[in-house]
């Protein structure tokens, strides 16, 4: 799947999913989207800095582990969980929970979709 990131107020998004809801309710068949907004370019920025941005491609390559992910890019392990904590809560990417077998789980990093499209306005 593909998800568009931009930004987006809160009028602009009602306005958008009101014309969506109106297709629907005339019997059009829309394609499902992801989209993930921000409110401002400076909330996206924040978001989406080189490191993170680095981050969301490898875990796009291949689900991997925090400490796998932090390997392959040559960082930190803490700085990577906290970049990948502010990637999942915007929606970027997804967490899940493997078996580790005889040392509990691991959490395994998985992009949010195959590619991402990023649309700004200043």
């Amino acid at each position: 799947m593909k998800a568009t990131v931009g930004i987006e107020t809160f009028e602009e998004m009602q306005r958008r999913k009101l014309a969506r809801a109106r297709l629907l309710d005339k019997g059009v068949r829309i394609e499902p989207e992801k989209r993930i907004t921000f409110e401002r370019p400076e909330e996206m920025l924040a978001c989406l800095t080189p490191r993170r941005l680095h981050l969301l491609r490898a875990a796009r390559r291949k689900p991997q582990s925090v400490s796998e992910l932090a390997a392959s890019v040559a960082r930190n392990r803490t700085a990577v969980q906290r970049d990948i904590g502010v990637l999942n809560q915007a929606g970027l990417v997804t967490l899940s929970k493997r078996t580790n077998p005889g040392h509990g789980q691991v959490q395994i990093v998985k992009a949010g979709a195959a590619r991402f499209t990023l649309t700004t306005k200043i």
